[in-house]
């Protein structure tokens, strides 16, 4: 970390939004450059939903990572939300990371997606992800890859299974941030509340323990954390899905589902956090929710569209 006036003068720190299609594996990235878990992962496509920051910091530099929601054309208000927010986070970044699942072919990613990365003004990165999936990689002999890496300053084969690259990877996003101080404390490694984690714990759990067409039909609100006797927190919150078929699923007979929700939401919760929790987790019927303004607005779901 910086000790004296010519160190600070010599450190770097910006933002790096890390764009992708979903399950490209840009949230495991970002929990495998920090070292701790800061974003949900999950095998369903678009898990992430919300623009998350997680923070990573050495002695050169701190790199505010800004994980986006995977690129998709919008069918109802809630997706029109995580389109804008990738929108507004690309304009608010100084270096732009795109990582590419090398288990899926670069035609898959929308022309309109590619436009949108290619037309950014700022430094771009290529990291191509999910490298221990294959046995060897060669840029030159892979035509697709050797186009679109041209739009791109540094092209980087990664692995957050095996850490293949992962301290080149910072290395070349930190030499393309501005010269600056820290804009966080050098111990946090993410701004999130307390509350939005918690909330997200217990969504990767529904999307890994529950059907496919749960994850997408789910929204998760901490509604109450207050510590109690003997430092434990008593975490109270509210699953809310759009069908009492959807509430049933969740629930499981004889409520073994949510059994098993909460107790992998609350152990990660402890380990995540650093605390004792006590985990009380209930399941409304909000029907049509992803296309009610007032209530994704409630939940935190909205921005400004910039375009």
């Amino acid at each position: 970390m910086p000790e004296n006036n010519n160190d600070v003068k010599n450190f770097k720190s910006g933002f790096a939004v890390v764009l992708g299609l979903s399950s490209s594996g840009k949230s495991t990235l970002i929990n495998a450059v920090i070292g701790e878990k800061v974003a949900i992962v999950s095998s369903k496509k678009q898990s992430t939903r919300t623009p998350l920051r997680g923070i990573y910091t050495d002695d050169k530099s701190q790199i505010i990572f800004i994980d986006t929601p995977g690129f998709f054309k919008p069918k109802d208000k809630l997706e029109e939300y995580m389109l804008a927010s990738m929108i507004n986070s690309i304009d608010a970044a100084d270096v732009i990371v795109f990582v590419a699942d090398i288990t899926t072919p670069l035609s898959a990613v929308p022309q309109e997606f590619i436009d949108l990365v290619i037309k950014a003004k700022q430094p771009k990165i290529l990291a191509i992800s999910k490298m221990d999936k294959i046995k060897e990689f060669n840029l030159s002999e892979n035509i697709d890859y050797v186009g679109f890496s041209t739009y791109f300053n540094e092209t980087i084969t990664v692995s957050a299974v095996s850490g293949l690259n992962l301290n080149k990877l910072t290395d070349s996003i930190a030499n393309q941030l501005p010269y600056g101080d820290m804009l966080y404390p050098e111990d946090e490694i993410t701004d999130a509340s307390s509350r939005f984690i918690i909330s997200e714990v217990i969504r990767e759990s529904i999307c890994e323990i529950t059907h496919d067409e749960i994850p997408y039909s789910i929204a998760v609100i901490c509604d109450e954390l207050t510590q109690r006797e003997n430092n434990v927190y008593y975490m109270a919150c509210t699953v809310y899905v759009e069908r009492d078929s959807q509430k049933g699923i969740v629930i499981g007979r004889n409520g073994t589902v949510i059994k098993k929700i909460g107790t992998r939401s609350r152990q990660i919760i402890e380990n995540v956090l650093g605390i004792k929790a006590y985990l009380d987790v209930r399941v409304k019927v909000s029907e049509k929710w992803r296309k009610n303004d007032m209530f994704l607005r409630s939940l935190g779901y909205f921005v400004s569209k910039k375009r």
